[in-house]
């Protein structure tokens, strides 16, 4: 990344770390504003959904956080009954406590580096786009706890982009009320953000750009409507958001799936920020993913019964 001032430099310092099977990914980066000097921050960027189909199982794995909405638990720090998390997100949190780089967890890194006096206590944001963004308002306050109880009170600043819900109404109070100063930006042409919050927004969110909702996009979208009506479940996004607003993308977009991928997409955020169009180059990750074969039980799993201990269905 670009420094953000002329003797500026970043460093990756923890990661990137993987989980069992490749489908969470986090990393930290150092920023400096220049040599010998304190870090001026300690970034903690968690990777959004990445499907590939050289890596099925960790597709599968991203999939299934983002899709296992309809039962919910406790948080395992916090002694209110009322607060309740998707189990998806609160599965992907466990692998991001379980990542190991270095010899230790991100925890461990964080808790060495911010007590660290030469530090001189570096601010500490947590950020992702996507499902990276919804599992930083739910590794955020985690994080936070964590780090308390090894003496860390260091500031920390959640930043998302396009981020999902990860909890109910209490959750979004829970959220709210334990950071002062947070970032919250969602495009106002993006249907992630309403996921699971007002998925009945989707129905004419494209009308302006010529593409009403496909009838198998309705049908499906009133199937988990009526699925969490079901299973009693209620998600709720904490506030406040910054909106940026969206434009319909005319050519390429074809239809109303590729003006969704279109809005959701990462680099569209880019541009909404006032990033400029980004060049081919950097759009092309330079982290190679390991090959190795990955052990299906963690996901077989998964897909078993549901977690039985402070978990909400009806």
């Amino acid at each position: 990344m670009a420094p953000l001032n002329p003797g500026g430099s970043w460093q990756c310092t923890w990661g990137p770390a993987l989980d069992a099977e490749f489908g969470n990914l986090v990393f930290v980066a150092v920023y400096n504003y220049g040599p010998n000097l304190p870090p001026v921050m300690a970034a903690t960027v968690i990777r959004g959904t990445d499907i590939s189909l050289y890596n099925f199982w960790g597709s599968l794995e991203q999939i299934w956080e983002d899709m296992d909405v309809l039962f919910q638990s406790n948080l395992p720090w916090l002694n209110n009954n009322n607060v309740y998390v998707a189990n998806g997100t609160l599965e992907a949190l466990t692998n991001i406590q379980n990542m190991i780089s270095g010899g230790v967890t991100l925890q461990q890194y964080l808790a060495q580096f911010l007590g660290a006096p030469a530090n001189e206590k570096p601010l500490l944001p947590l950020t992702g786009h996507s499902l990276g963004g919804c599992l930083t308002t739910l590794a955020a306050p985690w994080l936070q706890y964590a780090l308390k109880q090894a003496g860390i009170t260091t500031p920390i600043v959640p930043a998302t982009f396009a981020a999902p819900t990860a909890g109910n109404a209490y959750f979004a109070q829970y959220f709210q009320s334990s950071f002062s100063y947070q970032l919250r930006y969602h495009n106002t042409l993006d249907i992630a953000p309403t996921a699971w919050s007002d998925l009945n927004s989707w129905t004419n969110i494209y009308v302006p750009c010529g593409f009403p909702m496909p009838d198998l996009a309705w049908t499906v979208t009133q199937g988990w409507i009526d699925a969490m009506w079901a299973f009693g479940v209620s998600y709720a996004q904490p506030f406040p958001n910054v909106a940026l607003k969206g434009a319909c993308q005319y050519p390429p977009s074809y239809d109303w799936y590729a003006e969704a991928y279109y809005q959701h997409h990462a680099t569209n955020y880019w541009i909404l920020l006032g990033g400029g169009v980004l060049a081919p180059e950097l759009l092309q990750s330079p982290y190679v993913l390991p090959r190795k074969r990955i052990s299906r039980s963690r996901m077989q799993a998964k897909l078993g019964s549901p977690k039985a201990g402070g978990e909400k269905s009806r």
